[in-house]
């Protein structure tokens, strides 16, 4: 290459890189009215996926976006768990229960005296909406080929655990969420981000000195044929026979709103969990293991299957199981403070 030829790039090169750089301290620094109020280092960017599959991206401000904030709730009142230790509830599980604000569940159809709440507490109980925070847990897709899918156990359980813990505030109990809910469709999360998820929803039991433990999951199997409710428990802790009979109460409830909603799946039972994995005195699932009240853990429906599926995807039927559900736990609950 020639030497003036070499002088002309090397100087377009310099101009370039040069112009570049005022170009980046003109956005971040300067340019106006508009850069000053917003600059970029200081934005929100908010991409909202469209039911269609299109994505809008909205830029915001840091004073716009804290706009849109609800008024933060005040921090929940540290509380003497059974082991002795104060410790605060997680910010992300307060109290949906006495003298708070509830927004209710709106699954379409009207409801009778919910979120109303009463003077005082009946107990508290934790609603464990299995998955969510990037884990969906099972999927029903649709039986065309297509891979779209019309449900996931994420969603079905948190609307679950919204409506049973709407039911139970009107009763009078004190009621937490071990999550708040999102939708995020079948993109499952590594399994060791599960795992610790699983333990600081167990933790929520202690913190708030919780007197029941509720997981409420969805179903599926590799055989679509397969369907029905099911309820597990660990029976190889000290109350272990709380936890059977709080099962056997769960069962019953969904079997019995099952039927008034008019679908008559098979009764699965309850399952003890170290027993059906042959696993000697150990259980397997985290949630009925670890947490330090008694608990149970509910499959409501498989929605590997159509048919339970077609129910899961009706609002009535939500309504009707999860009103079964709460008059079960408030039986539960009132029979062992007669007991106490």
């Amino acid at each position: 290459m020639a030497r003036w030829a070499s002088a002309v790039l090397l100087t377009s090169m310099v101009l370039w890189t040069a112009l570049t750089a005022a170009v980046g301290w003109y956005t971040f620094h300067g340019g106006g009215t508009a850069a000053q109020a917003s600059p970029i280092a200081d934005a929100v960017v908010y991409d909202v996926a469209g039911a269609d599959g299109t994505h809008q991206v909205h830029h915001l401000t840091r004073e716009q976006a804290d706009a849109t904030l609800a008024e933060a709730a005040p921090a929940p009142t540290p509380v003497q768990p059974r082991g002795g230790i104060v410790q605060p509830a997680p910010k992300y599980a307060l109290s949906a229960g006495i003298d708070t604000h509830v927004m209710a569940a709106n699954p379409g159809m009207p409801r009778k005296n919910v979120g109303t709440g009463r003077p005082a507490s009946k107990g508290v109980i934790v609603l464990d909406p299995g998955h969510g925070r990037g884990d969906p847990g099972a999927t029903h897709y649709l039986p065309d080929g297509s891979g779209r899918w019309d449900i996931t156990e994420a969603d079905s359980n948190m609307l679950n655990g919204q409506l049973i813990r709407d039911d139970l505030v009107a009763m009078g109990y004190e009621v937490y969420l071990t999550r708040t809910g999102e939708r995020d469709g079948p993109q499952p999360l590594p399994l060791q981000f599960i795992t610790s998820d699983l333990y600081s929803r167990v933790a929520l039991a202690k913190a708030v000195d919780a007197d029941l433990f509720l997981a409420i999951h969805g179903n599926g199997a590799t055989v679509h044929s397969i369907s029905g409710p099911e309820t597990w428990y660990c029976g190889k802790r000290q109350d272990g026979a709380l936890n059977e009979k709080f099962a056997a109460s769960i069962q019953q409830a969904m079997m019995d709103s099952l039927h008034e909603y008019g679908y008559f799946p098979p009764n699965r039972g309850i399952h003890e969990d170290a027993a059906a994995h042959h696993s000697g005195d150990f259980c397997q699932f985290v949630v009925t293991r670890e947490t330090v009240v008694p608990a149970a853990a509910l499959e409501y429906l498989f929605l590997t299957n159509d048919d339970d599926a077609r129910v899961l995807v009706d609002p009535r039927a939500h309504v009707i199981m999860a009103r079964h559900v709460a008059d079960a736990i408030d039986a539960f609950m009132r029979e062992r403070r007669g007991a106490q």
